[in-house]
């Protein structure tokens, strides 16, 4: 055995490489080189991190004007959406403000109640709040709005979705109250409320952008943004009212950017676990998501898992207390019970996973009035992108993301309201988006190197944005219902309604309906009666 010396031209410093007798001679042309796995971003060949390239100018202004964008689309059109479902978040979050509680009793928001006056001699009549016969004793409640929960201590009602989007409000209500008195003044009540869910559906456009950086370059990542922020329908819904849907949203979109974030930072999994966890305060059905990621976690990283864990049990523990010490469960929820009321006045069963998926499940893709491929064709792309994420092995973390937004979707086919009562279309599976518009990423550097791929990207993405302005501008609950005012429940006997779509139906009468909204919100804000009740002096 002898050494042989490595020509200088190419020679490497290091060991020199020994020969043996049963080398044979190198076969001469190119080398054929096995095939890799493509690699993770920020990882070289042997999975060592990588020294992150310097940041363009670019690429710090890219994700401000995509906020901005976002943002002023959502506030441009200078409305709210109307409804009772918002109206009990932006309560509870004045009520925090003001009287620093998640409960309120009777004398503290009148306006939610309906009074009857009962005088000796005279039929009992309905009357207006007044606090001097309440203190007499001669005003009886009622009846009270969905949203107030009863609660075991009687006389208390809380919010009956939770505390989770009454929280996020409490920023913006709490800035807006240094210039005006927020429970007094409705128009800010209401604008409030629109703002504050404009600011975090803007903001989850931009956690999606952010978290498809880690794995493709700023176009292609700018193109799965703006599929949610303008594509789908967290413009015409989420953007405009403070309802669960933006404050869900967000934090579930947060949580998908710390999960893909650093790996070998098990403090990100920590911060995973606390967004996972406030989703779940925000919108119950969130915990799907909470539980893919741990089990992801326990298969792929259990270095990770404990962290994780301890930063979802303090929301854990802060919900399961909040139920017991209102409810009497830990288990029980303000929205259920209101939703088994409701069941029962609509179905004749409490049941409220009543849901036929034969009939829901299609009807979340394909009904004239619901169907995501006639409102957001654009994230079939993210249906097909989650193919790619099962063969390529860097886009695995994104698999409990897409599991995730699967099993939020059939949860919305299985609940008896699968079409989500009176709304712009699919509302009810609107917290599954920011999942589905993340799995476009295995697919999205493909489409930006195809002209024709990119074109019909981009022809789907017009059309859905198209979709969501005259949503967002025109929608009102009034204009539609009146459409179907014949049927006993209007929303559900449209829902599968070819001969006046939805969408068809509001571009044909946009002016109408845009002054239809707009006069109904001044009714909303004209209202003289204050939001709560000012305390005694």
């Amino acid at each position: 055995m002898m050494e042989t010396p490595i020509p200088d031209a190419g020679r490497r410093r290091g060991r020199p490489r020994r020969t043996h007798a049963t080398d044979g001679p190198r076969p001469r042309g190119p080398r054929s080189r096995p095939r890799q796995e493509p690699r993770a971003a920020g990882e070289d060949g042997g999975g060592n991190r990588l020294q992150a390239p310097r940041r363009t100018r670019r690429d710090r202004l890219l994700p401000v004007l995509l906020f901005l964008a976002c943002f002023g689309a959502y506030v441009g059109n200078g409305d709210f959406l109307h409804g009772s479902d918002q109206e009990g978040n932006m309560l509870f979050s004045v009520n925090l403000l003001k009287r620093h509680s998640f409960s309120l009793t009777l004398p503290d928001a009148p306006a939610s109640f309906h009074w009857r006056l009962k005088e000796p001699g005279e039929d009992a009549r309905r009357v207006a709040f007044d606090e001097e016969l309440y203190e007499q004793g001669r005003l009886t409640p009622t009846a009270y709005p969905y949203y107030l929960a009863t609660t075991r201590h009687p006389g208390t009602y809380v919010n009956t979705f939770g505390i989770g989007a009454a929280l996020t409000g409490l920023p913006v209500y709490a800035l807006l109250d240094l210039f005006t008195d927020v429970e007094s003044d409705r128009w800010w009540w209401w604008h409030g409320g629109a703002l504050t869910a404009s600011l975090l559906t803007a903001a989850t456009a931009l956690l999606i952008f952010l978290a498809a950086r880690r794995f493709v370059a700023p176009l292609p990542a700018l193109l799965v943004a703006l599929s949610f922020g303008l594509g789908s329908c967290a413009w015409p819904v989420s953007s405009q009212a403070l309802w669960q849907h933006p404050a869900n949203s967000f934090f579930l979109a947060l949580g998908a950017f710390f999960l893909l974030a650093s790996p070998e930072r098990r403090r990100c999994a920590a911060y995973c676990g606390a967004a996972l966890g406030m989703a779940v305060l925000c919108r119950p059905p969130s915990a799907v998501a909470v539980v893919c990621v741990g089990v992801w976690l326990a298969w792929a990283d259990r270095r990770r898992l404990p962290a994780y864990v301890a930063g979802g049990l303090p929301f854990a523990a802060v919900l399961l207390a909040y139920n017991t010490w209102w409810f009497g469960s830990p288990f029980e929820f303000g929205q259920t019970m209101a939703s088994r009321a409701i069941a029962l006045l609509t179905t004749g069963s409490e049941d409220v996973w009543s849901g036929p998926l034969w009939e829901s499940l299609p009807g979340l893709f394909v009904s004239p009035q619901r169907g995501l491929v006639f409102y957001s064709p654009v994230l079939l792309f993210g249906i097909a992108g989650a193919v790619f994420a099962w063969k390529q092995e860097r886009y695995r973390p994104l698999i409990p993301l897409q599991i995730s937004a699967l099993l939020l979707i059939v949860a919305a086919a299985r609940w008896y309201d699968w079409g989500g009562g009176s709304t712009w279309g699919y509302r009810s599976i609107v917290d599954a988006i920011p999942f589905l518009a993340l799995s476009m990423i295995p697919l999205i550097e493909r489409v930006a190197a195809s002209p024709r791929l990119l074109a019909l990207f981009g022809a789907a993405l017009l059309w859905s944005a198209t979709v969501q302005f005259v949503g967002a501008w025109s929608y009102n609950i009034v204009g539609w219902l009146k459409q179907w005012q014949e049927h006993a429940d209007p929303d559900r006997a449209s829902l599968w309604q070819w001969t006046r779509p939805q969408i068809v139906w509001h571009m044909a009468n946009f002016e109408s309906q845009r002054a239809g909204k707009q006069s109904a919100m001044r009714q909303y804000v004209r209202r003289a009666t204050p939001i709560l009740q000012p305390p005694p002096e």
